[in-house]
Formats: C-alpha cells, structure tokens, sequence
C-alpha cells in the first residue's frame, strides 16, 4: 500500500511535468531551421532537461528530509525513512530512463547536425587523397601547415586523452558509490554503522576531490591547445563557415553548462564531457577537408562514447551525522539510579562533541547518593582503576560553564568541565597541565604542484606549510591523526612521486622559510 501511494505521488509529479512547454529553441547549426525532424528533437531535448531538472529538485528535497527525520529520533523516524526511499528510488529510476532517452535524442541531433556539415564542407584542393593516412594527426599536408612546436605539442596532448577519459570515468564510478553509500548513511541506526560507512565515503570522496581537479587541469591544457592548432589550421585555409559553425557549438557547450550548473557535481567532468564532443567535431570536420573519410566514423563514435559520461549528477549535500545525546542536568528529590538501574558507563562519540561535568574521580564505585539527585549521570572508568563521575551532556561550554556554578551551589566542591570532541577528552578545567597530541604531514620531493597546493589550501586550511630543505616541506599541525591520514592519502593522490609520512609531537622547525623562501 505504502509504495502504490509513492507511485501515485510521482505520477502525479510527472502529469506536472508533462504540462511543462519546452522554450523556444533555436538551430544550433544555421540553415537547420527549416528541418522539422531537428527542431523538433531539440524541442524535446529541452523539454526533456527540464523534467530531469524537476526530478533531481526532488531528490535533493528527499535527501534533506531524510538528514531532517533522523534527527527527530522518535517512533516514526523508521516509517518515514523507508517512504522516503521508496520515493528517492523511483524518482532515481526516473532519472535514470530520462538520462538513456536524453542520449538517444542527442545522438540523433548530432547525427543530423554533422551530415548537414559534412555535405556542405568539400575538400582541401591540396590535400592529398587519402590514400595511407590513418588520421590526421599524421597527414602531411596538415603536419606541414602547423608549427612545428605546436605539433609536438599537440600530439604530446593526444597521448594524453585516454588519461582524461579514465579521470572522467573514475569520477562518474566513485560517485555512484558515494550516492549509494549516503543512502545507507542516512538509514544506519548505530554510530558505528554510521561511521564505518563515512569512512569508506571519505575515501571515495576525497579521490574525486583530486580527481576532479587532475582532470580540470589536464582537459584545459587539451582543450585549450587542441582548439587553437585547429582554428589556426582553418583559418589559414579562410574556412570561416567552419570557424562560424564550431563557435556556435563552443557557446552551446557553454550554455548548456549554465543550465546545469544546479545539477552537476563537477564543474571540471562537465567541462570535459560538453567540450570533448566539440574538440571531436573540429576533427571531424579537417578530416572531412583533409580527405580523412575513414577518420570520421572512429571521431563520430568516440563522441558518442564521451555523451556516455553522464556529468549532470544531483548535488549531494553531505552532512556528517552526529549521534551525540545531549540531556541538560536536573535534580530529583530521590536519585533515577538503583541496583536494578545502575549508572551507566561514559559514552564516547566519534564525532561531535559534548560537555560533561566532572563530580569526582574515586577509587572505588560509589553510592548513587553522594550526587544528590543529579541526572544524568555516567562513570568511566579510568586506566589507573579509578572512577570518574560525570553528569549532563551540554551542547557548548557556555552551557558547562554555566552548569558548573549550579553544581557549586548545589555542594559540589570541585566542578569541572570535560570536552569530548571526536572521542577525544580534554579537561577544559586543567587545560594547561598538558600538552595535547599533534600530529604533522611530512612530504618529501622537490616541487609541489598547483594541484597538491589546491588540496592542502582546500583540506587543510588551518594547517601550515613550511618548506625547510629544498626536498622536504612539514605541514601541520593537525588535532586529529585521522585528519592528517586523509590530508596525506590525498596528497599521495595527486602526486605519486612525493614521499609523505605523518609523525606526531614534532618539535616546530627552527628559521624555516615559506616555501616562496620569503
């Protein structure tokens, strides 16, 4: 019964939908106006976006009602959270199907874009016939009309496309991972669930974090080299109709971005995914003037491979959960805790943090009186085999604070405020008695790229980076070991040649310069 009233709610979505005109759209190719069958599949190819664009609206409003319902914790949390993914995996499903006709629509707006080109183009006088050449980056007469340095250079660049594409795929794969995982996230009803499943998240988030930012930086150097060679190669044969055609499909890549900017995870897999297909259409068309027919049915394809990459991926807003219990402290004429309801251990959170009040630290378990009424209370037993008691669990220190001169009131003689962040404690009381355990980045190697500084600006903004010896740079200091392993991992990442390592208590370096030696 549950799931026929989600259906009946998403049919009643999609009749909403159906009701939604596509804009006026115009011929991305000029003299295509008049061709019924092309302007009618861009019609519904921006029909089409704009119900995939309604869909992932509710995706992330499903998502957010989840993160909102498990933090009721009542009853019905449960009952709530199954309709929600009932909802959540038919509205996925019809994004999914949307998606598989979307490609098929702009394969066939494509394919009639480029056969109108084509027809239209001829050949390079010239040009030799095609004859041996496999492609054009080994015809002679286009070899010739390009500098030499900028050959080189384009050709170093091709070599490098299939690593774009495998950054591009491992993007796309980790996400669905990521998405899958946050799902089960939001359901898991134990903190250690939770945690093991952001762990494995993390880990898939922070190589797309690097992934995303080799790929901006490889693709745009392609791109960019690719884009140039081939306008200066049609511009030195006067083809300015090509020149007029390709402009207008770089401004439809980039309008297209725009219109999805609220529905991609990644700025830089959208660059490569609406830029590849023009840097593919440039070659289509010198190899069309060159005489390279046998290119073109190989570019068409992988072109058509790239639309495969789906870039518009629903923004996932991910939110560390936090099973921390907070219960202000009250007093009872006659003590909650017994021999049938003794007083419960400490529990230690690994995220979020919670202020407790230290009543006394004892050799032996005591007798629920001594506390007069407060609740709630927790023990801990410490490593020396003596027991700590605590009472509340407060959001903020203010509110510790605040507590500590009502236990002194109530003849408490010796209050104390007791942080537990991430599963750490500090006794805000006795701070300054000990130093707290750090830990440090060390990475070796003789230069950090701008990608690794993108990470460690981004990861590890509150971190400093200081360069003592012309191979070795220290980064840190960081609270937690866990932070730093995730800093390192990622660093690793983005570069395979440095060395990194993580210490902990390293004294601070003595007369180390910055790493610009200012």
């Amino acid at each position: 019964m549950k799931r026929k009233f989600v259906l009946v709610g998403l049919a009643a979505l999609f009749s909403g939908l159906s009701e939604v005109a596509a804009q006026d759209v115009v011929a991305r190719v000029a003299g295509l106006e008049e061709n019924k069958e092309y302007m009618d599949l861009l019609r519904s190819d921006e029909k089409l976006r704009q119900q995939t664009d309604s869909l992932m609206a509710v995706v992330r409003e499903v998502r957010g009602a989840m993160r909102t319902n498990i933090e009721a914790k009542d009853s019905l949390v449960q009952v709530r959270s199954d309709s929600m993914m009932l909802i959540l995996s038919d509205a996925e499903n019809a994004i999914f199907s949307m998606r598989s006709q979307k490609i098929k629509l702009i394969d066939k707006i494509n394919s009639i874009e480029q056969k109108f080109v084509l027809e239209g183009l001829g050949n390079i006088g010239g040009a030799p016939s095609e004859k041996a050449f496999s492609s054009i980056f080994t015809n002679e007469y286009f070899v010739k009309s390009i500098e030499p340095d900028d050959m080189k250079m384009l050709l170093q660049l091709q070599g490098k496309e299939a690593t774009a594409r495998e950054y591009a795929t491992k993007y796309v794969k980790n996400y669905n991972n990521i998405k899958t995982l946050y799902d089960k996230y939001l359901r898991a009803t134990t903190e250690a669930d939770a945690e093991a499943l952001y762990a494995q998240m993390a880990t898939s988030m922070d190589e797309n974090f690097v992934l995303e930012r080799q790929l901006a930086k490889l693709w745009s150097e392609i791109y960019d080299h690719k884009i140039y060679v081939y306008s200066y190669f049609l511009e030195k044969e006067s083809r300015e109709d090509i020149l007029e055609i390709t402009e207008s499909m770089m401004m439809e890549a980039r309008q297209q971005k725009l219109l999805s900017v609220d529905n991609c995870a990644s700025e830089s897999l959208a660059d490569y995914c609406l830029q590849k297909p023009v840097a593919l259409n440039y070659e289509i068309y010198v190899a069309k003037l060159l005489n390279q027919t046998s290119s073109i049915d190989s570019l068409s394809s992988a072109s058509r491979a790239v639309r495969q990459i789906d870039y518009r991926l629903p923004l996932i807003d991910f939110e560390r959960r936090s099973f921390v219990n907070y219960e202000a402290i009250e007093f009872h004429p006659r003590s909650p805790y017994n021999s049938s309801n003794p007083i419960p251990a400490c529990a230690v959170y690994e995220y979020g943090t919670i202020y407790r009040i230290l009543l006394g630290t004892y050799k032996a378990k005591q007798s629920v009186s001594i506390f007069k009424g407060a609740a709630p209370l927790c023990v801990e037993e410490l490593e020396d085999g003596r027991f700590a008691y605590y009472a509340g669990g407060l959001h903020s220190s203010a509110e510790a604070e605040a507590a500590v001169e009502v236990m002194k009131k109530k003849g408490f003689r010796n209050p104390q405020v007791v942080e537990w962040c991430d599963g750490r404690k500090t006794n805000l009381s006795e701070q300054g008695e000990g130093e707290p355990i750090s830990f440090r980045v060390i990475i070796k190697g003789t230069a950090l790229d701008a990608t690794v500084k993108e990470v460690i600006s981004t990861m590890a903004a509150e971190a400093q980076l200081s360069k003592v010896a012309d191979d070795e740079f220290w980064l840190g200091m960081f609270a937690s070991r866990a932070t730093a392993e995730r800093v390192a991992s990622a660093i690793e990442k983005c570069d395979d040649s440095l060395w990194v390592d993580i210490v902990d208590n390293r004294p601070e370096p003595v007369n180390v310069e910055d790493e610009d030696g200012e």
